[in-house]
């Protein structure tokens, strides 16, 4: 599959062009991840660190 990718990517002309589109894609989704998650209050973060702990507490509640 990737020697497919590379055959076809060596003889095509215009591959700065897909390269650079593939760059700008990859740090658009980047920086959008980077905001996504310093945009979430404290708050949530601390909110959903319990939960592994809420369920490990109900699973030796329903033991008992």
């Amino acid at each position: 599959m990737i020697s497919f990718f590379k055959q076809y990517f060596t003889g095509e002309k215009n591959i700065g062009i897909f390269q650079s589109f593939m760059l700008i894609l990859f740090l658009l989704s980047f920086f959008f991840i980077i905001f996504f998650v310093f945009s979430k209050s404290k708050k949530y973060y601390h909110k959903i660190s319990l939960i592994p702990l809420e369920l490990e507490e109900e699973k030796k509640k329903e033991r008992l």
